[in-house]
């Protein structure tokens, strides 16, 4: 059955009404539990370790070593969601602060002020689940350009042959011709991408580049957002998660607010509305994951465009009572 990210709740519901208040979240094809989830006080706990991944990947073809999911990829879910927090947090809420008065009273800046955004921060969705409309924005080509040239790769039944002996390898069926993990991370920045030009009115700026050198294109990232700066007379402030690239911002003359990324997750009590965002990018990163009995694929034969655009999932094993709320929470929202 396939559902919208937000339709997530009424899974979790069905788990709570049988009174199982805590849920496992897991992968289905490594068989191991990442993390639990209290339905009470929505507490994330008993997180996987990174080194339970490592047993698993010795198993498999060079390819799939690199494409299968790992602990880096449980923390970017972290990230992108906004489960975890940037190691600056304090140092951004003030930066945020400072820069939202400041357009307010026009105290600082005179000349409109717009956010540059490197490649990394369409990954982690910052804009969409963080600042959202607070600010104007502007997006370089090149970036735009990064991002689409990852959607590329996709499985074949021979890269998939390696999965056979795996749990739950009934279900890598559905990932022939499918697209690989760096293709599904890509379209999920893609969207935020989408989110920026079509909700939040962004501007495009610059040209695509022909040079393959990633230290060059972020010098020309740079440069785009600083040559758009003089050509409407505003402000730019670039934002990053690679330290480097504030070093470029400052050389093209424009200002930059780095985020630090952080490497581990701990135990941590989470904002429920953001649970849809979590299981969502896990699903994305992983391909799969299993939600305690509930298998939910991010990729599956079938998969169109709009699926992609709409951020939805499919499920399995749909019992009656599930399959019986979905649709009538859907006629009610078609109500309103």
């Amino acid at each position: 059955m396939i559902i919208s990210k937000d339709e997530i709740f009424i899974l979790l519901n069905e788990y709570y009404l049988k009174g199982e208040k805590e849920i496992t979240v897991g992968y289905p094809f490594y068989d191991i539990s990442l993390f639990t989830l209290n339905l009470e006080n929505f507490k994330i706990d008993n997180i996987v370790k990174e080194r339970e991944f490592y047993q698993f990947k010795r198993k498999l073809n060079e390819f799939l070593r690199r494409d299968m999911p790992d602990y880096g990829d449980l923390v970017d879910s972290f990230i992108s969601s906004g489960i975890i927090d940037f190691e600056n947090k304090e140092e951004l809420n003030e930066i945020f602060a400072l820069l939202k008065k400041a357009i307010a009273d026009k105290t600082v800046y005179i000349k409109p002020i717009f956010l540059g955004i490197d490649t990394n921060i369409a990954y982690y969705r910052i804009i969409s689940r963080r600042l959202r409309d607070e600010f104007k924005y502007v997006v370089s080509q090149i970036v735009v350009d990064e991002i689409d040239a990852r959607i590329h790769t996709k499985y074949s039944g021979r890269m998939l042959h390696s999965l056979d002996n795996f749990p739950y390898h009934e279900f890598v069926r559905e990932f022939a011709n499918a697209s690989s993990k760096e293709a599904r991370k890509a379209k999920n920045a893609m969207n935020e991408v989408n989110f920026l030009f079509d909700k939040l009115d962004a501007f495009r700026t610059g040209e695509s580049t022909e040079t393959k050198d990633k230290e060059i294109r972020d010098r020309e990232i740079a440069l785009q957002y600083s040559k758009f700066a003089k050509e409407v007379d505003a402000e730019i402030v670039l934002l990053t998660a690679d330290k480097d690239m504030s070093f470029h911002a400052q050389a093209q003359g424009i200002s930059s607010i780095y985020f630090k990324l952080p490497h581990r997750i701990y135990p941590i009590n989470i904002d429920p509305l953001r649970i849809p965002y979590l299981l969502y990018d896990l699903a994305v990163n992983f391909g799969a994951i299993r939600v305690n009995n509930t298998i939910i694929l991010s990729e599956w034969r079938g998969k169109d465009v709009e699926n992609y655009l709409n951020e939805n999932l499919k499920i399995y094993n749909v019992d009656e009572n599930l399959a019986k709320d979905l649709n009538i929470c859907r006629r009610l929202k078609n109500e309103l």
